[in-house]
């Protein structure tokens, strides 16, 4: 009996003493895991802060982008009421629409030119301008007493100008222009 009780000691020294290793290598690996974890963190605030530098670059640039956007609106909308009034540089050429008459002049010199054009008819009308650099017209139609202004660098050559009828002249209200230099 004495040796199996001796046995028993032994076994539970032994245990305790494996207990002992257990928690000596539990709380060695807590500590690794912990340590691993805090390396982890602080590698990963490196892709974070790029990331968020990132995401202020895309913001500033989108702000940009949004100023650039208002900005070339204003543009636009300043050129429609542009439409109204001719460039400085442009030589003006006033244009009187009815609705059976063109009157205007029949002889240019080439350069920008600013057509000043009226319908003084009951219709509606539009002004086209067209010779072998292309045709110009305006986007809109002019309603009665109603004035806009036509831009267009002539160059030298002959010129058919007139105010369509369904995509079309009709007759009385086209004249050809020569553009001399």
């Amino acid at each position: 009996m004495a040796e199996l009780r001796q046995r028993c000691d032994l076994s539970a020294a032994n245990w305790q003493a494996a207990y002992d290793i257990f928690s000596t290598m539990k709380l060695f690996l807590s500590t690794i895991i912990a340590v691993a974890l805090s390396v982890g963190v602080v590698w990963a605030e490196g892709p974070v802060e790029k990331a968020k530098d990132v995401a202020e670059d895309a913001a500033e640039t989108a702000k940009d982008v949004g100023h650039k956007v208002v900005k070339g609106t204003k543009k636009v909308v300043n050129k429609v009421v542009d439409a109204v009034t001719p460039d400085p540089d442009a030589r003006r050429v006033d244009v009187t629409l009815s609705d059976d008459k063109i009157d205007m002049p029949t002889s240019l010199e080439t350069g920008k030119t600013a057509f000043v054009v009226k319908n003084v008819g009951n219709e509606k009308h539009n002004f086209v301008v067209r010779g072998k650099d292309g045709t110009h017209k305006f986007m809109v139609d002019l309603q009665p007493n109603e004035t806009k202004v036509l831009h267009v660098q002539l160059k030298r050559g002959t010129y058919s100008a007139y105010s369509p009828l369904d995509g079309h002249p009709k007759k009385g209200t086209e004249t050809t222009l020569t553009v001399h230099s």
